[in-house]
């Protein structure tokens, strides 16, 4: 017999209440939350202490201050101007004037046959010569030590720097090396080394003479106005030109005038010394 089938049942779901619609939208209507910070006043003060937080815990810490935050905020609508590196006449002035003499050209000279004839006693019977080799440096150069804002002119409109700069001068002269040969033969007692003394001075006033003949001074200016003109160019970024003063006559330091030894008289005719 059949087993009677018992019919299925059936479980009803209680089903989720409808969202409640806005009259005016027509959309669900939103529930408050935290993600909203725009959302009331609440939502307001919560986002401000979020923003405030960290920098009350920075102050406590002691990585900030109060007076840096004021600072800052000074700053962002105060912004300091930009700074700008302002070169003036002294600026170039106070550049220069350290360099003093400067020594812009340095000659190296030599010569023999410097000959020194000594006329002593009577008729010169104990009179003696000796010839002389020798070598010498003459160097030149400008005198910055003086130089003044008068010395400095600035055009504007070609963005020139114009320097009037004294004439180069001889700063010094000196006998480096001598050496004596071919004494003459006497039987008398002399000073070989009067003769050497007296060979020194000769050597160093025609090393002087030679050089400026040789046009040292000219050699000196054009040197001088390239390391000057490099220089002040650098410093400013405009243009130099630099123009030397005449000077019809040479103005030489002592090392360059020599004193005649004492005692000693040259006759240029004879070539000869004659002391006394």
């Amino acid at each position: 017999m059949a087993q009677d089938q018992q019919p299925p049942v059936q479980y009803n779901y209680p089903q989720p209440p409808a969202p409640i619609q806005s009259a005016n939208s027509g959309y669900a209507e939103q529930r408050p939350g935290c993600s909203g910070c725009g959302w009331g006043i609440a939502g307001a003060f919560g986002c401000l202490a979020l923003l405030v937080l960290p920098i009350v815990v920075l102050i406590l810490a002691g990585t900030l201050t109060v007076n840096g935050i004021i600072g800052g905020i000074r700053d962002i609508f105060n912004p300091q101007p930009q700074s700008a590196q302002v070169i003036t006449t002294q600026t170039i002035i106070t550049g220069i004037q350290p360099m003093g003499q400067l020594v812009s050209i340095s000659a190296q000279l030599a010569k023999a046959d410097i000959l020194v004839g000594i006329q002593q006693g009577a008729l010169n019977a104990c009179g003696f010569s000796a010839n002389h080799v020798a070598q010498g440096t003459v160097e030149a150069g400008i005198d910055l030590s003086n130089i003044t804002e008068d010395n400095i002119q600035y055009d504007v409109l070609t963005n020139t720097y114009r320097l009037r700069l004294p004439a180069a001068q001889l700063t010094s002269c000196r006998v480096d090396f001598i050496r004596q040969y071919d004494r003459s033969t006497t039987a008398c007692a002399v000073d070989w080394d009067e003769a050497r003394l007296l060979a020194n001075f000769r050597a160093l006033v025609e090393f002087r003479d030679d050089s400026l003949e040789g046009e040292i001074t000219a050699r000196a200016e054009r040197e001088a106005r390239m390391v000057l003109g490099n220089f002040v160019s650098l410093l400013t970024g405009a243009q130099v030109e630099i123009v030397f003063e005449g000077s019809d006559t040479a103005i030489l330091p002592p090392s360059c005038q020599p004193e005649i030894p004492q005692g000693w008289s040259y006759d240029e005719t004879t070539r000869q010394w004659t002391k006394g």
